[in-house]
């Protein structure tokens, strides 16, 4: 409920409130002069006064049936307080029948005042629930019975004292009495209102308004025979507030919670992502949310108060319908109080449509009888799909892994070659997926060694198949000749002739001659190889022209060579080593350089190359975007 739509009804009563007070304005100065002829008065003064009884006793016997529900304190004790005003104003009607006027009016005056403090002291306190009931109501209503009797007992004790039309005589005292018990109606009253602008109860603006009219009707009271009429009219308005007051408590406020908890457990219902239908004894759907909607293939419209089993039919392991010896089971097995639970069934619809459902059905029993049973019904579909995903996901990378130690072991280490003792070589090829593009080959001759590093374009399969192609045609071509641009070119051929258009290959190829010391070298778009002179500690480059293989049928490369010292090594990598993609870095080149300045030079080939690769790990902040591949040879 917004601001708006709750202080509507206080614009309404405060409205009834001002009306009641300009009316008791307009009392004051004609009341005494709109007098009732005495046959009238008497039966109107009865009647209101038997009105008030059965209102206070309404109140006292909904507050003792009412608290064991609610366990409120306020409850309680307001049935109790409304037992002793109900047990007082009983006395005054009895009494209204005799000719003690005196004893009547003081056991009206003692009513009235019992309510003004009891409720001025409800509403001063805060409402609290109690943990458990444990005599409680037998103690508030034994401690009214007694405040009651000793009011009754004092009353009686002191009426001796009060001659006939004694109320007449103290005509101060009597009117400051009720004087006194019109304001602490109106003190209630406001404390009400108060109560109601917090938000706590919207019944205290009833009591509020009941309070107000107590009050302006006690001070029309306290004015003498001539105003008592009108008083007691205020007050019966104020016991029919008192009336609805309790209504709202007792019965509209919880049929509203009630509703407002049945849309949140329907909007919740709706919600969920499994199917939630209500069956009765007789099998009829009472009740169902969207997706089981969805899933019998009909709407509640359509649906509600017809068999469930004139939507669907479950379908048993062999794919034949239920019979009913199988219905009969499973309608025993819920009667003894058995939650049935199916991890899945095929579920087939009217429509003919078959769905695959797992299901839990509940019963609801009552007195030990099934009275109908709740169903669950989740939708396997899904389930059912990612299961063969998985499936196939878990064998292509079963295959995958075939094919990665395929792959590997076409590429040489060089543990498992028998070098010669003139060079050193050190190699190493981290794929960023399973499989790799990158590729590395060297190969021992009679007087002289061969290197080379290639760089597929792209990555995963295609890019491993190019590459494994690649490499099966770099070690079949190297016994054309010793010079690089040789094989290049015939790789250019294949890979033109037999590749996509869209995919072509990077490569950088060397040859060391025993002999003549001498590195001769080929590029084809490849990184430039970084050349460590062991004597004056440099870097230098080594590039040659060239363009990526694939990209023409023909292509000029060109054979380049230097001279390799003792201790001098060349490295060749591919650009995953060195590129960052997501910024833009110092020429690769320096970064490597700087890399290669850092690693002890001393080690074996193998061991620069695992120590240089823990600085390019650091480097990219060991997150690998790309295959990285180093080969370094080194002569002794």
């Amino acid at each position: 409920m917004n601001k708006d739509q709750r202080y509507q009804p206080a614009r309404w009563h405060g409205m009834a409130a001002t009306l009641a007070a300009g009316l008791f304005g307009v009392l004051l100065f004609a009341g005494g002069q709109l007098l009732l002829l005495p046959e009238f008065y008497h039966p109107i003064h009865l009647s209101l006064g038997f009105a008030a009884v059965v209102v206070c006793w309404l109140v006292a016997l909904q507050g003792w049936a009412v608290f064991p529900h609610t366990l409120s304190t306020e409850r309680l004790m307001m049935g109790a307080l409304f037992f002793s005003a109900g047990a007082l104003f009983s006395v005054h009607f009895v009494l209204s029948f005799t000719e003690d006027d005196v004893l009547a009016a003081l056991f009206s005056l003692a009513a009235r005042f019992t309510l003004a403090w009891g409720l001025l002291f409800l509403f001063l306190r805060p409402d609290e629930v109690m943990e458990r009931q444990s005599g409680q109501r037998w103690q508030a209503f034994l401690a009214a019975f007694l405040y009651t009797a000793a009011v009754s007992l004092f009353i009686h004790i002191t009426s001796l004292f009060w001659p006939a039309h004694g109320t007449s005589r103290w005509p101060f005292w009597w009117r400051a009495g009720e004087g006194a018990v019109g304001l602490l109606d109106a003190a209630a009253a406001v404390f009400a209102w108060r109560r109601f602008r917090q938000g706590r109860a919207p019944a205290s603006l009833y009591w509020s308004m009941a309070l107000l009219l107590f009050a302006l009707g006690q001070w029309l009271l306290m004015l003498g025979s001539g105003y008592g009429l009108w008083g007691q009219l205020y007050e019966m308005a104020g016991f029919l507030y008192v009336v609805r007051a309790m209504y709202m408590e007792t019965v509209e406020k919880p049929y509203v919670e009630l509703k407002h908890r049945e849309q949140q457990l329907e909007m919740m219902a709706n919600a969920l992502g499994e199917g939630l239908l209500m069956v009765n004894r007789d099998g009829q759907i009472v009740w169902m949310n969207p997706e089981a909607s969805r899933l019998i293939g009909a709407t509640l419209e359509e649906a509600k108060g017809k068999p469930l089993f004139s939507f669907v039919s479950l379908a048993g392991p062999d794919g034949d319908k239920w019979d009913w010896k199988q219905l009969r089971r499973v309608v025993k097995r819920l009667k003894s109080g058995e939650v049935i639970r199916v991890e899945e069934e095929p579920f087939r619809r009217r429509d003919g449509v078959c769905l695959p459902v797992g299901y839990t059905l509940a019963p609801v029993l009552e007195n030990g009888a099934l009275a109908g049973l709740v169903a669950v019904l989740r939708d396997m579909t899904e389930k059912k799909e990612k299961e063969r995903l998985e499936r196939e996901r878990e064998q292509l990378d079963f295959e995958l892994s075939l094919a990665a130690n395929m792959q590997r072991s076409l590429l040489q280490t060089s543990s498992k070659v028998n070098l010669p003792s003139y060079i050193d070589i050190g190699v190493l090829s981290v794929p960023a997926r399973v499989l790799s593009g990158d590729f590395y080959h060297f190969a021992v001759h009679q007087t002289s060694v061969s290197v080379g590093i290639a760089d597929v374009s792209g990555k995963g399969i295609p890019a491993a198949m190019l590459m494994t192609l690649m490499k099966f045609i770099l070690d079949r071509t190297v016994h054309y000749g010793t010079q690089p641009h040789v094989y290049l070119d015939l790789l250019n051929r294949f890979a033109y002739d037999y590749t996509e258009p869209s995919m072509f290959v990077t490569m950088f190829v060397g040859n060391y001659n025993e002999k003549t010391h001498t590195f001769s070298y080929a590029c084809a778009g490849h990184e430039p190889a970084l050349w460590y002179r062991a004597k004056t500690k440099q870097c230098v480059p080594l590039g040659a022209k060239g363009c990526a293989l694939g990209l023409f049928p023909q292509f000029s490369f060109e054979t380049k060579s230097v001279v390799l010292e003792p201790g001098d090594f060349v490295l060749l990598y591919t650009d995953g080593v060195t590129e960052k993609r997501t910024e833009e870095a110092d020429d690769d080149f320096s970064v490597l350089a700087a890399m290669v300045a850092r690693v002890n030079l001393d080690q074996p080939a193998p061991e620069i190359v695992r120590e240089l690769y823990e600085h390019i790990q650091a480097y990219h902040q060991y997150e690998q975007k790309d295959d990285q591949t180093l080969l370094l040879l080194r002569r002794r």
